[in-house]
């Protein structure tokens, strides 16, 4: 009986031991600054662990997943990372106020420590001519990866790190499009075939890289010089529909097909709101099938229609330039002209005598203005608000951006009009200096006075 008992306890324990715990990453930060969480991207996965009092965390892997290049972050600092399935790592972080110092221990310490030195930089001649360049970029890969051989790196690594070097390499390809013109001092140069055919040959439809940014940056830049270079004339919406019929005839992978379209429909939307969903929600249901892209993606869009035309108002709850706190519904049976701007914002301050105007022509009327700042340096804003006697309702948002987040604003200035029930007419309202702005008051129902 003792004899079964050892054996039972004994296979317990081996199937215990045997049992494949995943693969292990080992993160610890040495520096002052306490961080809460970290985050570890290895191609389409992202893993997310918090760190604990002495900035320690451990990410565990599942037991299969491709080898991969990728990034731990926290804070605002990252190191790369190249990890294989069985393979753990350590990571010791110093950090020297905005120096990252990473040392690894584990199978691949030396390809990690590699990809976190600094690389000779390499200078471009931007002088050159289409074919020159693209020539003079082609000898300069084939001396990096002589370079990367000489190493006798991991088989897996150099050919994933081949891969990046590449796209780093060719981002100058992306840039020569502007510093040529620069360089031979000629802006009205316009770039031949040559150069966007190269564009084209250099890129490859390749999953296995589809989270390195470099290789995003190139994917998404390429498309749209080329989709600028083949349309006779811009116009915006028109822009994003070339870029996708581009994307959907030429190519052919599906995850890469899917990552191209979800970056263009999201961007566009974030940018622009709504107003066109109808016709390009067909082609992102057809090409992108990731639940997580998908569920973002209808976040966005759900946003975007809470700000639409009709819809009540975001509130808001800000200082004013004497401390008094006033909100949006003090102003309830008046229209309401927002101005989202900063002391810093040269385009913000040169609508500002726009804006006074406005104010003394629609004095009497049934509208009010009001500015408010995203200053971070409250001081600042104040001084600017009393020396410079600034009309209008002065308030500051200070930290708290949750009204201009909830109006998807991404760029300021950004003018936002509301009317007197506290509903939205335009959340992207044209500038006092333009004469739209006019002609849209005059036409408001009530406005009178």
């Amino acid at each position: 009986m003792k004899k079964l008992i050892f054996i039972v306890v004994a296979m317990v324990i081996m199937a215990t031991s045997c049992k494949n715990t995943g693969t292990q990453v080992q993160l610890r930060i040495e520096s002052d600054e306490n961080y809460s969480e970290a985050a570890l991207l290895l191609k389409d996965s992202l893993y997310r662990q918090p760190l604990d009092a002495a900035n320690i965390t451990v990410f565990t892997l599942p037991e299969k997943f491709e080898p991969a290049l990728g990034a731990v972050f926290f804070g605002d600092k990252h190191v790369l990372i190249y990890m294989e399935p069985g393979k753990n790592t350590d990571i010791t972080v110093q950090i020297n106020g905005n120096t990252v110092i990473p040392v690894f221990s584990g199978k691949y310490a030396r390809e990690n420590s590699y990809l976190n030195e600094k690389q000779a930089a390499f200078s471009p001649d931007y002088k050159l001519n289409e074919a020159d360049f693209a020539t003079s970029l082609e000898r300069q890969l084939k001396k990096s990866y002589q370079t990367l051989d000489a190493k006798d790196f991991n088989g897996s690594f150099n050919r994933l790190e081949k891969k990046r070097i590449k796209y780093t390499l060719y981002n100058a390809l992306l840039e020569y499009r502007s510093e040529h013109l620069y360089a031979i001092e000629n802006y009205r140069y316009e770039l031949n075939d040559i150069y966007f055919n190269a564009l084209a040959d250099i890129f490859t439809e390749d999953e296995d890289i589809l989270n390195m940014s470099v290789y995003q940056d190139y994917m998404k830049r390429m498309v749209s010089y080329i989709t600028i270079h083949n349309m006779p004339k811009f116009e915006n919406f028109r822009y994003i529909q070339e870029e996708l019929n581009y994307v959907i005839t030429r190519f052919k992978n599906p995850k890469v097909t899917e990552f191209i379209v979800d970056a263009i429909i999201s961007e566009y939307i974030e940018r622009n709101g709504v107003d066109k969903l109808e016709e390009l929600e067909p082609i992102y249901r057809t090409k992108v099938t990731d639940s997580k892209k998908k569920a973002a993606f209808e976040e966005l869009c759900n946003k975007w229609k809470r700000i639409t035309a009709g819809q009540l108002s975001p509130i808001f709850a800000y200082k004013d330039i004497n401390g008094k706190t006033v909100h949006l519904s003090d102003f309830r049976g008046k229209y309401v002209y927002i101005d989202c701007w900063a002391t810093w914002c040269g385009p913000c301050r040169r609508e500002q005598p726009f804006l006074e105007k406005l104010e003394k022509k629609y004095a009497n009327k049934n509208i009010c203005f009001v500015s408010i700042s995203c200053d971070q340096d409250k001081a600042v804003w104040e001084k600017v608000v009393r020396e410079e006697k600034l009309k209008g309702i002065h308030l500051i948002a200070d930290e708290d951006d949750t009204f201009m987040s909830a109006y998807m604003v991404s760029a300021i200035p950004h003018f936002i009009l509301i009317d007197p029930e506290g509903k939205i007419v335009n959340n992207n309202m044209s500038r006092p200096s333009d004469p739209k702005t006019v002609e849209a008051f005059d036409k408001l129902k009530g406005i009178g006075g």
